[in-house]
C-alpha cells in the first residue's frame, strides 16, 4: 500500500489527538501520548525515517544542528535545524530528566504505527502511515524552496531524483485553488 502525503490540516488533527486523547467510536479511551506526538512532529520537521527518529538521543541535537547517522543509508546527516525543534528537544529532555546520551523515545516503530492507525481510522484517513510525515516534510521543503528537487534529494539522503519525485505531491488545496482560478468562460464573450 502506498502512503500519501499528509495535508497540514490532517497533520494538525493527528498531533492534536495524540496530545489530548479521545473516545473511539466503539467507546474505548485513547489516552494522550506526548511521546509519539513528539516523534511524529520530529519526523515531519526533520524528514527522517521513523526508525531513525526513535533512535535519536539528546546528544544528536547540538548548537542548533542535527547530527545523525541514518540506519538505512549509513550516511551522516549534519545540518542546521529550526530553532523551535532544538528548543522542543531541550524542553522535553529537561522535563523527562534525560541525560545527553539518553534516547528520547522508549517506544518502537510498530507501537507508533499501531497508535497512528487508531487515530487515522478514527479520522477516516486512508493510506496514512508514519512515512506520510516524511513525505509531508519533502513536499513542504520542495514547495518552499522554488521546487528544488536536488535540495530535497540531499535532505532525504536519496540516491536518485526519481525516488525523491515519488515523495512530492501537490497539495489538494493547491489543486483546488488552481482549478477554481481557471476561467475560459468569460473569454468566450470577447
Amino acid at each position: 500500500m502506498a502512503t500519501w502525503v499528509l495535508e497540514l490540516s490532517e497533520y494538525k488533527q493527528i498531533i492534536e489527538l495524540f496530545l489530548t486523547g479521545f473516545i473511539t467510536k466503539d467507546g474505548n479511551t485513547f489516552r494522550p501520548n506526548k511521546q509519539i506526538a513528539l516523534a511524529l512532529q520530529l519526523q515531519a520537521s526533520l524528514g527522517l525515517r521513523i526508525g531513525d527518529v526513535l533512535e535519536l538521543r539528546v546528544s544528536n541535537f547540538k548548537n542548533g544542528k542535527l547530527e545523525i547517522k541514518e540506519d538505512k543509508t549509513d550516511k551522516l546527516q549534519y545540518r542546521d535545524i529550526n530553532p523551535k525543534v532544538s528548543e522542543s528537544i531541550k524542553d522535553y529532555a529537561i522535563e523527562h530528566k534525560l541525560s545527553p546520551d539518553a534516547k528520547l523515545f522508549s517506544v518502537g516503530v510498530r507501537a507508533v504505527q499501531k497508535q497512528l492507525k487508531i487515530i487515522t481510522d478514527y479520522l477516516g484517513l486512508d493510506n496514512i502511515a508514519t512515512h506520510s510525515f516524511r513525505k509531508m516534510y519533502a513536499t513542504k521543503i520542495y514547495e518552499g524552496n522554488g521546487n528544488n528537487l536536488e535540495l530535497v534529494k540531499e535532505l532525504l539522503n536519496h540516491t536518485s531524483i526519481a525516488t525523491t519525485q515519488r515523495y512530492i505531491r501537490v497539495s489538494q488545496q493547491a489543486i483546488n485553488k488552481a482549478s477554481a482560478e481557471i476561467d475560459f468562460m468569460s473569454s468566450a464573450d470577447s
